[in-house]
């Protein structure tokens, strides 16, 4: 997730850094590289570099019977 939102601001025009994404949240970059190597965080700081790229977290559930169902595909089987 973190690595998707730095590549999120590479690609934006002008590109933001990974060292501007920490510096926009007061993280050290350090920390920044340990919180995308360990792919843990504060959520709330991630949620606030998201924002920064144009990005949104959201919950999704974890239902495969509910996601077959929206899908259509819950006879496909």
């Amino acid at each position: 997730m973190i690595g998707t939102i730095i590549a999120a601001g590479r690609n934006m025009d002008p590109p933001v850094s990974a060292a501007e994404l920490a510096r926009r949240v007061q993280l050290a970059p350090v920390t920044l590289s340990r919180m995308k190597t360990s792919g843990r965080g504060d959520i709330a700081v991630i949620a606030d570099m998201a924002k920064i790229v144009g990005l949104r977290l959201a919950l999704a559930p974890d239902d495969a019977v509910l996601a077959k169902l929206q899908s259509g595909s819950f006879f496909d089987d």
